[in-house]
């Protein structure tokens, strides 16, 4: 039994239950499964937070959890496996659009967790009239994003891409090299990075994003810890993750 009576008609709804005091919903879209998740009290205008991969990742620390009890819908399309290809983006530009027509925010915040930033900054490239912030966490930001010798994901990301390893070597697309209509757009960047990242080495990404972000006039503010690796994502108080959000949403529709 839900806590609260949903308030939301979801076309191609399959199942809804529990989930982090609010009521997940889940939507078949064209073959691919979608969440929404309602708050019990939801903010006016339907306003949303959108986490692009690891939708149940770390949601105490990444402000999610917080999110949701100050009344924001959260939303995510499992894109996995896509690595911010064109087809996924697709993808997700069609939830989106599903969303707009159940009468939702225009514009929301991103929340791009490792290989979610990738997919945040691709997204925001290609539309940013849809977001209003981007808060990413150790994230992808090239597509060569480490050292892939020996490593199975170099085949699925020269798969997406339809290229080779060295196809993805300072690739157009890569964010570190693709990121200007999000900076003309306005769209503000709150970057959270661990200096001993392994996984995805954050020389290569965010500190290089961000680099290059300041340099074309972009916001960004880098947290960056020295001894961090990869995990945890977030913070051990994430105010500042949702003052962010809150910030850059709050006033737009």
């Amino acid at each position: 039994m839900s806590a609260f009576k949903s308030a939301l008609y979801l076309p191609g709804e399959v199942s809804s239950e529990e989930w982090l005091g609010a009521l997940r919903h889940k939507v078949m879209l064209n073959g691919n499964i979608a969440w929404v998740v309602e708050p019990a009290d939801p903010l006016p205008g339907k306003k949303w937070f959108w986490l692009p991969e690891w939708p149940d990742a770390f949601p105490e620390r990444n402000g999610v959890t917080q999110l949701l009890q100050l009344g924001y819908h959260m939303i995510y399309v499992n894109v996995y496996g896509k690595y911010a290809n064109e087809e996924a983006i697709g993808i997700m530009k069609n939830f989106y659009d599903y969303l707009r027509a159940l009468g939702f925010a225009k514009r929301g915040a991103l929340i791009g967790m490792s290989l979610g930033g990738l997919y945040s900054f691709r997204y925001a490239r290609n539309f940013p009239e849809t977001v209003a912030c981007i808060y990413a966490d150790a994230p992808v930001c090239d597509l060569c994003y480490r050292e892939f010798t020996g490593r199975g994901d170099a085949d699925a990301v020269c798969k997406a891409y339809a290229t080779d390893c060295e196809g993805l070597r300072n690739n157009p697309l890569s964010p570190v090299n693709d990121f200007r209509p999000i900076v003309d757009a306005g769209i503000p960047l709150l970057l959270i990075l661990g200096l001993a990242d392994t996984v995805v080495p954050a020389d290569r990404n965010g500190l290089l994003l961000a680099e290059r972000w300041k340099k074309s006039g972009g916001e960004v503010e880098v947290i960056a810890r020295p001894s961090w690796g990869h995990h945890p994502h977030g913070l051990d108080n994430p105010l500042k993750i949702v003052r962010f959000v809150l910030q850059h949403t709050m006033n737009k529709e």
